[in-house]
């Protein structure tokens, strides 16, 4: 079978829904659904901010860096193929679309820039 990366991700906080979030995008769904986490959880961007910042991927195969082009710039491309690393440049990659839960019991939902999609609530 098939490796699938799907990764439809709720993300608890006091044993309560916290951050409900999902992407398409292949091999590339991990990355892009954990860097958003880390963004909101450890950095502490609002939703939209987490969403929105550029991204980056590496998997076993193919060894290769996929950065956006605006997540490094030609310094540290040049400090890091230097290193051994290869790097490949791309406009973009993954598409979150998620909804968070504040305490207050409202919610706020946000699709990613790099996709088509819209939030609405009712």
């Amino acid at each position: 079978r098939m490796l699938s990366s799907m990764t439809p991700t709720i993300v608890l906080k006091d044993n309560k829904p916290y951050i409900a979030l999902g992407s398409p995008g292949g091999g590339k769904i991990i990355t892009t659904v954990l860097q958003t986490i880390v963004n909101i959880i450890d950095y502490g961007y609002s939703l939209q901010k987490a969403i929105d910042l550029p991204r980056f991927h590496h998997q076993w195969y193919p060894d290769l860096i996929m950065a956006e082009n605006d997540m490094l710039n030609k310094e540290k491309v040049k400090f890091l193929k230097k290193m051994g690393y290869d790097i490949k440049t791309v406009n973009d990659f993954g598409r979150v679309d998620a909804i968070i839960f504040y305490s207050d019991g409202t919610m706020e939902g946000h699709s990613d820039r790099r996709g088509y999609g819209i939030s609405m609530g009712f």
